[in-house]
């Protein structure tokens, strides 16, 4: 193959490499929510099976004492843990998961509760 036909093949699959890794669509709660009760658990849907490795939560840049469930074992696409006991506040939940095609991803879900 030819340098110029193999970088143009390259650019063409290059786009599809990306789609393979896992992608959060959906929160709850949701990244900028404002909800009165404080959420029981944090639900995670990501585009593809994904295993959780790293879930932290903060509350104006501190650290919540509390500790967060034991991690799901198993990879999937959606996955829950329960939130310990959350005051009024503006929280940030970070989260680290590992695709199934071993790449890293991350990401952080900011969210206020108003109400005990």
């Amino acid at each position: 193959m030819r340098p110029a036909a193999s970088w143009l093949l390259l650019a063409l699959l290059w786009p599809l490499a990306a789609l393979a890794h896992a992608h959060l669509q959906h929160s709850d709660p949701a990244d900028g929510a404002v909800i009165g009760d404080a959420p029981v658990q944090f639900k995670l849907q990501f585009s593809e099976p994904a295993q959780l490795t790293a879930l932290t939560l903060s509350k104006a840049g501190q650290a919540v004492p509390q500790k967060i469930a034991p991690l799901p074992a198993a990879a999937a696409a959606q996955l829950q843990v329960a939130a310990p006991h959350l005051e009024p506040g503006e929280y940030e939940l970070s989260y680290r998961v590992i695709s199934a095609d071993s790449h890293i991803m991350s990401g952080k879900i900011r969210f206020t509760v108003t109400a005990h």
